[in-house]
């Protein structure tokens, strides 16, 4: 038995962060995961280090329930036989998503987003992620005037606290992005944030730092976590204190042992393709997709699928959004056979839970971090090693903190 000053429970981006910043404030640290570093959801995303993020993402338009309902949208997709289970999920998801509370939580989670470049930049260093890395954002487009004028209330809010955007004609737009078809009414830059092109290397090289750095990674299953004598055990390691960072399998641990969080699976796709070349992520609000160049060829990644963690794959919202991307890109053929199926953990108030369990001595939380993972990971990271180490918090923790459910 390898004994540690903390065992780390997860490969992604929360955990790889977590891990690495342990290591940094002096700690002995193992990582552990049944794969490799960036291997699941943080592989799967759409790449996009969100520092623009203002408004979390909200209910579905009431002009969608029906499309939704009909398994007609593109944008969201539910498991009729699954829906029963999520809908007391779905009501606290639906409360949250009012403009009062949207707004709220926006606020409570700007420290984490507001530096996300920042922070990304730093576990970059001296490994091999910095070269996917791409300074140009996120661009959201929209085809109609409808559309746009519906879409105000970000522009507020970006307004309101001081994030900077520009909002672009498809002329003026042509000029960074030329291969887009000028086919919509306007295009909203959000300046502050970056890109990936390839996440799940991204994460990889990060575990590569943690790993040059003397850090210590295990393949072992987290399901075997036991408590003895004021240890946790897991995988032939030992340590007095444990971090929980299983993204969408956190729940499979946690709930047997007392702990019922709020975190529903929002099931994602995503595809990549030989198009033309891109510069920046593009979201298509009205359709409900983003797509960007990776190193892979253009990543098309879906909207939200309401169903159980392990029902069969069914793409059928890469299929829908197919005709939609082609209307603003050439995207050429698919690159690959089929599309991939990841799962993001979503809290109703789509902030991370952070901090201190509350019946467990030495265990630690760091996962509920929706489809926010990738740009937060490294900050709540950052901010979780603080609480452990008993550093001054960048930020307060209260926002994220596990007892607030």
């Amino acid at each position: 038995m390898q004994s540690f000053d903390v065992i780390v429970l997860g490969g992604g981006i929360a955990g790889v962060s977590t891990a690495r910043h342990l290591q940094q404030r002096g700690k002995n640290v193992a990582l552990v995961d049944v794969r490799d570093p960036g291997q699941e959801t943080s592989y799967g995303n759409a790449g996009i280090i969100e520092a623009s993020f203002v408004l979390p993402f909200g209910f579905p338009a009431p002009r969608r329930f029906k499309d939704i309902l009909l398994d007609k949208d593109a944008s969201a997709r539910v498991d009729l036989v699954f829906l029963p289970r999520m809908l007391k999920w779905l009501l606290d998801f639906y409360i949250q998503s009012n403009a009062e509370n949207r707004s709220k939580n926006g606020v409570f989670m700007r420290p984490l987003v507001q530096d996300a470049v920042a922070e990304h930049q730093a576990l970059m260093k001296g490994n091999d992620a910095e070269k996917y890395f791409c300074k140009t954002g996120r661009v959201k487009i929209h085809r109609s005037k409808a559309s746009f004028d519906g879409d105000a209330f970000e522009r507020e809010t970006l307004t309101k606290l001081g994030v900077p955007f520009e909002v672009l004609d498809p002329s003026e737009f042509a000029k960074i992005e030329p291969n887009i078809k000028p086919i919509f009414y306007k295009a909203l830059k959000l300046s502050s944030s970056a890109r990936v092109t390839d996440p799940g290397a991204v994460v990889a090289g990060y575990a590569q730092g943690f790993i040059a750095a003397g850090g210590t990674f295990i393949k072992g299953d987290a399901a075997t976590l036991t408590q003895s004598g004021g240890k946790w055990e897991v995988a032939g390691a030992q340590a007095k204190d444990v971090v929980v960072a299983l993204g969408p399998w956190a729940s499979n641990l946690l709930k047997p042992m007392g702990y019922n969080f709020p975190i529903g699976l929002k099931r994602g796709y995503h595809q990549h393709f030989k198009g033309a070349a891109m510069n920046h992520a593009i979201v298509d609000a009205d359709i409900g997709y983003v797509m960007g160049g990776c190193t892979k060829g253009i990543r098309i990644t879906t909207g939200a699928e309401f169903a159980a963690q392990n029902a069969p794959k069914n793409p059928v919202q890469i299929s829908r959004v197919l005709p939609h991307a082609r209307e603003l890109l050439d995207i050429g053929e698919p690159s690959e056979a089929e599309a991939w199926l990841g799962c993001r953990p979503c809290t109703t108030d789509s902030l991370p839970i952070v901090g201190r369990a509350q019946h467990h001595d030495g265990l630690w939380f760091n996962i509920g971090h929706g489809h926010s993972g990738f740009t937060i990971g490294p900050a709540t990271g950052k901010l979780l090693a603080q609480m452990m180490t008993g550093e001054a918090l960048f930020t307060s923790d209260a926002p994220y903190r596990p007892d607030r459910f």
